[in-house]
Protein backbone atom coordinates (compact mmCIF):
# COMPACT_ATOMS: atom_id res chain seq x y z
CA UNK A 1 0.00 0.00 0.00
CA UNK A 2 2.66 2.50 1.07
CA UNK A 3 3.88 2.09 -2.88
CA UNK A 4 0.86 2.61 -4.35
CA UNK A 5 -0.05 5.91 -2.40
CA UNK A 6 3.75 7.15 -3.05
CA UNK A 7 2.67 6.73 -6.39
CA UNK A 8 -0.57 8.21 -6.29
CA UNK A 9 1.02 11.33 -4.44
CA UNK A 10 2.62 11.82 -7.65
CA UNK A 11 -0.17 12.09 -9.88
CA UNK A 12 -1.63 15.32 -10.91
CA UNK A 13 -4.76 16.71 -8.56
CA UNK A 14 -7.91 15.93 -10.20
CA UNK A 15 -11.82 17.11 -9.64
CA UNK A 16 -14.77 18.31 -11.14
CA UNK A 17 -15.44 21.17 -8.83
CA UNK A 18 -13.62 24.73 -8.91
CA UNK A 19 -13.83 24.25 -5.18
CA UNK A 20 -10.57 23.80 -3.33
CA UNK A 21 -9.72 20.30 -1.88
CA UNK A 22 -7.50 21.43 1.09
CA UNK A 23 -6.14 17.31 0.95
CA UNK A 24 -5.79 16.96 -2.48
CA UNK A 25 -2.59 14.52 -2.61
CA UNK A 26 -2.82 14.40 0.85
CA UNK A 27 -5.89 12.04 1.15
CA UNK A 28 -5.83 8.28 0.62
CA UNK A 29 -8.20 5.13 0.95
CA UNK A 30 -7.23 3.14 3.91
CA UNK A 31 -8.91 -0.02 1.42
CA UNK A 32 -6.97 0.36 -1.78
CA UNK A 33 -4.73 2.68 -1.18
CA UNK A 34 -5.32 5.26 -3.92
CA UNK A 35 -5.80 8.92 -3.68
CA UNK A 36 -9.17 10.09 -2.82
CA UNK A 37 -10.01 13.18 -5.04
CA UNK A 38 -12.53 15.92 -4.99
CA UNK A 39 -16.00 16.10 -6.30
CA UNK A 40 -19.09 17.82 -6.25
CA UNK A 41 -22.76 17.31 -6.91
CA UNK A 42 -25.98 18.73 -6.49
CA UNK A 43 -28.61 17.45 -5.07
CA UNK A 44 -32.40 17.74 -6.67
CA UNK A 45 -33.41 20.67 -4.54
CA UNK A 46 -30.17 22.55 -5.85
CA UNK A 47 -28.24 22.12 -2.71
CA UNK A 48 -24.45 21.51 -3.60
CA UNK A 49 -22.51 18.93 -1.52
CA UNK A 50 -18.62 18.94 -1.46
CA UNK A 51 -16.81 15.33 -0.92
CA UNK A 52 -13.90 13.23 -1.60
CA UNK A 53 -14.08 9.96 -3.43
CA UNK A 54 -11.56 7.22 -3.34
CA UNK A 55 -10.39 6.67 -7.07
CA UNK A 56 -10.79 2.99 -6.90
CA UNK A 57 -14.40 3.11 -6.34
CA UNK A 58 -15.02 6.10 -8.80
CA UNK A 59 -13.82 4.11 -11.32
CA UNK A 60 -15.30 0.77 -10.37
CA UNK A 61 -12.05 -0.90 -9.58
CA UNK A 62 -13.02 -3.13 -6.99
CA UNK A 63 -13.11 -0.81 -3.82
CA UNK A 64 -16.13 -0.36 -2.34
CA UNK A 65 -15.49 2.94 -0.14
CA UNK A 66 -17.84 5.47 0.44
CA UNK A 67 -17.66 8.80 -0.07
CA UNK A 68 -16.37 11.24 2.51
CA UNK A 69 -17.81 14.94 3.25
CA UNK A 70 -14.74 17.73 2.78
CA UNK A 71 -15.83 19.91 5.11
CA UNK A 72 -15.81 17.10 7.94
CA UNK A 73 -12.44 15.66 6.76
CA UNK A 74 -10.75 18.72 6.43
CA UNK A 75 -11.96 19.71 9.78
CA UNK A 76 -10.66 16.45 11.46
CA UNK A 77 -7.01 16.98 9.97
CA UNK A 78 -7.18 20.80 10.95
CA UNK A 79 -7.91 19.74 14.55
CA UNK A 80 -6.02 17.14 15.02
CA UNK A 81 -2.85 18.90 13.75
CA UNK A 82 -3.89 21.60 16.56
CA UNK A 83 -4.35 19.23 19.34
CA UNK A 84 -1.32 16.79 18.28
CA UNK A 85 0.98 19.33 17.08
CA UNK A 86 0.64 22.21 18.99
CA UNK A 87 1.26 21.60 22.13
CA UNK A 88 4.65 22.47 24.10
CA UNK A 89 6.00 19.07 24.27
CA UNK A 90 4.98 17.51 20.96
CA UNK A 91 7.03 21.41 19.22
CA UNK A 92 9.90 20.48 22.04
CA UNK A 93 9.99 17.54 20.39
CA UNK A 94 9.96 18.36 16.96
CA UNK A 95 12.70 21.10 17.46
CA UNK A 96 14.86 18.53 18.87
CA UNK A 97 14.38 16.61 16.06
CA UNK A 98 14.78 18.78 13.26
CA UNK A 99 17.86 19.96 15.07
CA UNK A 100 19.27 16.24 15.23
CA UNK A 101 18.31 15.43 11.87
CA UNK A 102 20.31 18.73 10.55
CA UNK A 103 23.61 17.81 12.41
CA UNK A 104 23.32 14.39 10.84
CA UNK A 105 22.99 15.23 7.66
CA UNK A 106 25.48 18.17 7.13
CA UNK A 107 29.24 16.10 6.99
CA UNK A 108 30.41 18.96 4.73
CA UNK A 109 31.27 21.43 7.19
CA UNK A 110 31.89 19.32 10.02
CA UNK A 111 34.80 17.88 7.76
CA UNK A 112 36.14 21.84 6.96
CA UNK A 113 36.11 22.37 10.61
CA UNK A 114 38.20 19.37 11.21
CA UNK A 115 40.58 20.20 8.44
CA UNK A 116 40.84 24.17 9.81
CA UNK A 117 41.49 22.46 13.14
CA UNK A 118 44.25 19.94 11.93
CA UNK A 119 45.66 23.43 10.09
CA UNK A 120 45.79 25.39 13.46
CA UNK A 121 47.70 22.82 15.14
CA UNK A 122 49.78 22.41 12.27
CA UNK A 123 50.83 26.63 12.61
CA UNK A 124 50.74 25.88 16.48
CA UNK A 125 53.92 23.17 16.26
CA UNK A 126 55.75 25.26 13.47
CA UNK A 127 55.32 28.52 15.59
CA UNK A 128 56.57 25.88 18.60
CA UNK A 129 59.95 24.84 16.66
CA UNK A 130 60.64 28.42 15.60
CA UNK A 131 60.62 29.31 19.08
CA UNK A 132 62.80 26.61 19.96
CA UNK A 133 65.23 27.68 17.41
CA UNK A 134 64.53 24.62 14.93
CA UNK A 135 64.20 26.32 11.69
CA UNK A 136 65.52 25.61 8.12
CA UNK A 137 65.39 27.24 5.06
CA UNK A 138 61.79 25.88 4.01
CA UNK A 139 60.34 26.36 7.58
CA UNK A 140 59.09 30.07 6.49
CA UNK A 141 57.90 28.80 3.21
CA UNK A 142 55.84 26.03 5.20
CA UNK A 143 54.35 28.26 7.32
CA UNK A 144 53.45 30.61 4.68
CA UNK A 145 51.69 27.65 2.94
CA UNK A 146 49.47 26.56 6.02
CA UNK A 147 48.31 30.43 6.82
CA UNK A 148 47.14 30.59 3.34
CA UNK A 149 45.91 26.97 3.86
CA UNK A 150 43.90 28.27 6.87
CA UNK A 151 42.78 31.54 4.93
CA UNK A 152 41.07 29.21 2.12
CA UNK A 153 39.60 26.83 4.67
CA UNK A 154 37.74 29.73 6.82
CA UNK A 155 36.23 31.22 3.22
CA UNK A 156 35.09 27.73 2.45
CA UNK A 157 33.29 27.45 5.70
CA UNK A 158 31.95 30.87 5.68
CA UNK A 159 30.68 30.50 2.20
CA UNK A 160 29.32 27.26 2.99
CA UNK A 161 27.21 28.69 6.26
CA UNK A 162 26.01 30.90 4.23
CA UNK A 163 24.34 28.27 1.39
CA UNK A 164 23.30 26.16 4.02
CA UNK A 165 22.39 28.49 7.18
CA UNK A 166 21.40 26.65 10.74
CA UNK A 167 18.24 26.31 12.14
CA UNK A 168 18.71 27.25 16.02
CA UNK A 169 15.90 25.00 17.99
CA UNK A 170 14.62 28.29 19.40
CA UNK A 171 14.08 29.05 15.70
CA UNK A 172 11.90 25.91 14.72
CA UNK A 173 9.73 26.54 18.16
CA UNK A 174 9.39 30.35 17.13
CA UNK A 175 8.38 29.16 13.62
CA UNK A 176 5.70 26.27 15.01
CA UNK A 177 4.72 28.33 17.85
CA UNK A 178 3.48 31.31 15.16
CA UNK A 179 0.88 28.55 13.97
CA UNK A 180 -1.48 28.90 17.01
CA UNK A 181 -2.28 32.31 16.81
CA UNK A 182 -4.08 31.03 13.09
CA UNK A 183 -7.60 31.70 12.99
CA UNK A 184 -8.49 28.68 11.30
CA UNK A 185 -12.12 29.80 10.46
CA UNK A 186 -10.08 31.29 7.23
CA UNK A 187 -8.98 29.18 4.46
CA UNK A 188 -6.06 30.85 4.07
CA UNK A 189 -5.15 29.84 7.51
CA UNK A 190 -6.52 26.36 7.30
CA UNK A 191 -4.36 25.55 4.01
CA UNK A 192 -1.22 26.79 5.57
CA UNK A 193 -1.67 24.01 8.60
CA UNK A 194 -2.35 21.61 6.46
CA UNK A 195 0.57 21.85 3.92
CA UNK A 196 3.11 23.03 6.92
CA UNK A 197 2.23 19.63 9.04
CA UNK A 198 0.10 17.01 7.17
CA UNK A 199 1.80 14.57 5.07
CA UNK A 200 -1.15 12.15 4.59
CA UNK A 201 -4.73 11.42 6.03
CA UNK A 202 -5.64 7.42 5.81
CA UNK A 203 -9.33 6.70 5.98
CA UNK A 204 -10.07 3.32 7.06
CA UNK A 205 -13.65 1.50 8.25
CA UNK A 206 -13.77 2.78 12.05
CA UNK A 207 -10.89 5.54 12.44
CA UNK A 208 -8.70 7.52 10.36
CA UNK A 209 -4.69 7.41 10.47
CA UNK A 210 -3.17 11.22 9.69
CA UNK A 211 0.93 11.01 9.59
CA UNK A 212 2.50 14.52 9.88
CA UNK A 213 5.47 15.58 8.12
CA UNK A 214 8.51 14.70 11.08
CA UNK A 215 9.82 11.51 11.69
CA UNK A 216 7.33 9.81 14.16
CA UNK A 217 4.90 12.08 13.78
CA UNK A 218 1.51 10.22 13.58
CA UNK A 219 -2.00 9.77 15.34
CA UNK A 220 -5.07 7.70 15.09
CA UNK A 221 -8.44 8.92 15.74
CA UNK A 222 -11.40 6.12 16.11
CA UNK A 223 -14.73 7.10 14.80
CA UNK A 224 -16.38 6.46 17.92
CA UNK A 225 -13.70 9.04 19.93
CA UNK A 226 -15.30 11.58 16.94
CA UNK A 227 -18.26 11.98 18.41
CA UNK A 228 -16.93 13.33 22.19
CA UNK A 229 -14.91 16.19 20.03
CA UNK A 230 -15.87 19.67 18.20
CA UNK A 231 -16.31 17.94 14.87
CA UNK A 232 -19.36 16.45 16.21
CA UNK A 233 -20.57 20.41 15.16
CA UNK A 234 -20.31 19.42 11.69
CA UNK A 235 -21.96 16.55 11.48
CA UNK A 236 -20.39 12.84 10.45
CA UNK A 237 -18.20 11.79 7.57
Amino acid sequence: MQQRMALNKKAPAKGKAAKEYLLTTKLFCGTCGRLMVGESGKSRTGVMYYYYKCGGAKRHLGCKRKAIRKQWIERAAVLMTIQRVLRDDEISRIADAIVSLQEREDTTLPAMRSQLAACEKAIDNMLNAIQMGIINASTKQRLDELEERKKDIELQIIQEEMKHPAVSREDVIYFVCRFRSLDTSKLDARRRLIDSFVNAVIIFDDYILITFNYKEGETRIDFADIESSDLQSVGGP
